[in-house]
């Protein structure tokens, strides 16, 4: 699945906008993947990961402050994991991820399975490009650096 996520990064900027993203499946997108040589199987369930980016159910009910503290459960610390978790903060405090993005990073990646520290990178690119964040050429290096290969 994350290799869709990732063609669909590279190729297909547009869908960033997030008014296009509740429609996939009925788009030509489908059988673009398809003649690219995916799975339907794969292709679903990358879109359904996707329609979980404009869902309203990770907009907090007021936007965290700079100084608040995010306390993780049990269940998102073992999903997780202290490489992804220090990850996350360091990017908050080089202030490339919002505080109020941080929770739609949280429960994208929770919704990831077999999560490893490369996917988590893929998942921050995909959530600050849905939210048209601009994203530091810089960042996207690093985000990327020493991924090759099938991320699946």
């Amino acid at each position: 699945m994350l290799d869709i996520l990732v063609y669909l990064f590279e190729h297909f900027e547009e869908l960033g906008a997030g008014d296009q993203q509740s429609n996939f499946e009925e788009s030509p997108l489908s059988e673009t993947l398809i003649e690219a040589g995916f799975e339907r199987e794969e292709i679903d369930q990358a879109f359904g990961w996707l329609a979980g980016l404009s869902g309203e159910r990770h907009r907090a009910i007021c936007a965290p402050s700079a100084d608040s503290v995010r306390i993780f459960t049990d269940r998102e610390y073992d999903h997780l994991g202290h490489d992804c978790l220090n990850y996350l903060f360091a990017l908050e405090k080089q202030n490339a991820v919002p505080a109020g993005l941080r929770e739609l990073i949280i429960d994208r990646a929770m919704a990831m399975e077999d999560l490893t520290l490369d996917h988590f990178k893929i998942i921050v690119l995909m959530v600050l490009w849905s939210r048209n964040q601009a994203v530091d050429s810089l960042l996207v290096e690093t985000l990327l650096d020493d991924m090759s290969g099938p991320y699946n």
